[in-house]
């Protein structure tokens, strides 16, 4: 039998499944006040936002200059174990974020992580989850910290 004729004969029953109603769902049971379990905190990835009034207000003012909408950013501050203090600008919309560390600006994309978050150029990487991250920039020592 060709594929068209076979095709003829089963869009029929197809058709016709498809207009059937579906079974109700049964009735939910009740729960009672001792099964009742609190929904779990949500876990925070990213670090808290640092960015002062003053910050927001000169972001708002550059986007207005040139036209566009401002971009959806965070700013946090870190003490490392180094005892060097970096600063980091996420960009969620783009993907990025920049690491302003000893006055240089330096961009990193966004890479996939199991837990929190992982950015990286390359040569430097930074990943964490909430308020700590570890800074690695090239070879050398891994550096850990933590939210100023």
């Amino acid at each position: 039998m060709p594929k068209s004729s076979l095709l003829l004969l089963t869009l029929p029953l197809l058709l016709a499944a498809c207009g059937q109603p579906k079974a109700a769902d049964p009735a939910p049971a009740e729960v009672t006040a001792a099964e009742t379990v609190a929904p779990a905190a949500p876990e925070t990835a990213m670090p808290t936002d640092q960015t002062t009034a003053a910050q927001a207000a000169e972001d708002q003012a550059a986007a207005a200059t040139i036209g566009v909408p401002p971009t959806k950013q965070t700013r946090t501050s870190f003490k490392c174990d180094n005892d060097e203090t970096i600063e980091v600008r996420f960009f969620p919309d783009q993907g990025i974020a920049v690491l302003v560390r000893g006055g240089e600006n330096i961009e990193l994309n966004q890479e996939p992580a199991a837990s929190g978050f992982k950015y990286s150029n390359g040569q430097t990487i930074i990943q964490g989850k909430g308020d700590e991250l570890m800074l690695n920039v090239g070879m050398m020592a891994t550096a850990t910290c933590k939210a100023a």
